[in-house]
Order: structure tokens, then C-alpha cells, then sequence
């Protein structure tokens, strides 16, 4: 059985808030010194837990074929510093918060770093990428669900 769009919005609507309130939560910890290797200011964990370009591609486009019309949104890229707006997706949203997510769950699995290093690594891809998919998707969805009850 396939799920509605409605129904995978509604689902995702009550996750990301949650993410967002545990990532913000996360601690700030120390990178160690240990196995990793560090390029400019990002951590590069095992190649094998980082979902390939492939991988990602086929998730976007299940979603924004499964999302539709609803998958593109109005936003301003930076509100504190932009007029215009420009063009969002929730697929690439979703498929981007995913990702970054699910690298550090991968290594936990795998016992490839540690604890810590998973930590610094989440809540770096937090306030340097994925939290802003996540805040601006949830602003979207907010609007697709509202009008949709409309």
C-alpha cells in the first residue's frame, strides 16, 4: 500500500520538530585527534557510511515523485539577508536531513568512531546544513497541511 502525500508530510510534520529540539540538544563536544581524518573544518568518517550520490538520488526522486506538486516551495535563502525568493524542495530536503543522519547511525553500527565524534560530527552538519532543510521544510509542510485542511 503506498502512503499519500498528505499522510507523509503529516509524519515527517511531527519528526522534524523532534529532530530539530534533539539536535539542538546535542552537546558540545571535542573532536579527537584519534582515527579521523579532518578536512578544513569537517570530520571525513568511513566512505562506506556516507549514502553515495546514487543512493541519495534514488530517495529524492521516490519523494518528489510521491510529493508532486507539493514538492516545491517559496523561501528566502537567508531571512536576515535576502529580499528574493527562490525556489525549495521538500525532497531535497528530506533526502539531505536523511543523509546526514544517517552517516553517523551507520558508524555507531559499525563501531567506526566514536560516540563523541558522532556527536561533534551531527551537530556540525546541524547548524552548517541539514538544521536549515529542516527548518524550512517544516515551515513548507506547515503550509501544504494547512491548506490541504482548508
Amino acid at each position: 500500500m503506498s502512503i499519500q502525500k498528505t499522510d507523509l508530510l503529516a509524519q515527517i510534520y511531527q519528526i522534524l520538530p523532534k529532530l530539530i529540539d534533539e539536535a539542538i540538544s546535542l552537546p558540545d563536544v571535542e573532536l579527537s585527534d584519534s582515527d579521523d581524518r579532518v578536512v578544513g573544518n569537517i570530520t571525513v568518517f568511513s566512505a562506506k557510511a556516507r549514502q553515495n550520490e546514487k543512493e541519495w538520488g534514488q530517495l529524492y526522486n521516490s519523494l518528489k515523485e510521491k510529493l508532486g506538486d507539493w514538492d516545491s516551495y517559496h523561501q528566502v535563502f537567508d531571512p536576515t539577508e535576502d529580499n528574493e525568493a527562490i525556489f525549495g524542495s521538500l525532497a531535497d530536503d528530506i533526502a539531505d536531513i536523511y543523509r546526514d543522519l544517517k552517516e553517523g547511525l551507520v558508524l555507531s553500527e559499525m563501531h567506526q568512531a566514536r560516540p563523541e565524534d558522532i556527536i561533534w560530527h551531527w551537530r556540525l552538519l546541524f547548524y552548517s546544513h541539514w538544521g536549515k532543510h529542516a527548518m524550512d521544510a517544516l515551515l513548507a509542510i506547515h503550509f501544504r497541511l494547512q491548506n490541504a485542511a482548508s
